[in-house]
């Protein structure tokens, strides 16, 4: 009686161990590509002009256009770009008067427009544009 217990219990053992590696080895595997996550473009516009922006990705050749509103709060969202390492060049032109003019790194004074190219604004921190004056 024994025996036979040990031997029901070797083969019930050896048909579950089989049946786990037959699962594992059949199993499919499943490939995501990363994404890479949206980050806002805000500005600051303390004139009464709206200034329009115009963003070229040197690198994919996507544009995106904004509107940067007259007298808009320091954070304003006006748009999305995708958060990487991609260069830009950026375009602002302002509807009215000369301004002050700020993206990133790049600053003019008592322009109508500004363009710069070789940006590389995809993160939270670069992405920032500021009109005044």
């Amino acid at each position: 009686m024994k025996r036979v217990i040990l031997i029901l219990t070797a083969v019930i053992g050896f048909v579950i161990l089989n049946s786990s590696f037959t699962t594992i080895s059949s199993a499919k595997h499943k490939i995501t590509k990363a994404k890479f996550a949206n980050i806002d473009v805000t500005a600051t516009n303390s004139t009464n002009d709206g200034v329009y922006v115009r963003l070229e990705n040197n690198t994919s050749g996507g544009v995106y256009s904004f509107f940067i509103p007259p007298n808009s709060p320091s954070g304003t969202v006006i748009g999305q770009i995708p958060e990487n390492g991609d260069i830009y060049t950026v375009k602002l032109t302002s509807t009215g008067g000369p301004h002050d003019m700020w993206v990133y790194w790049e600053h003019q004074s008592n322009v109508t427009g500004l363009s710069v190219s070789g940006m590389a604004i995809g993160c939270s921190s670069c992405a920032r544009i500021n009109i005044f004056n």
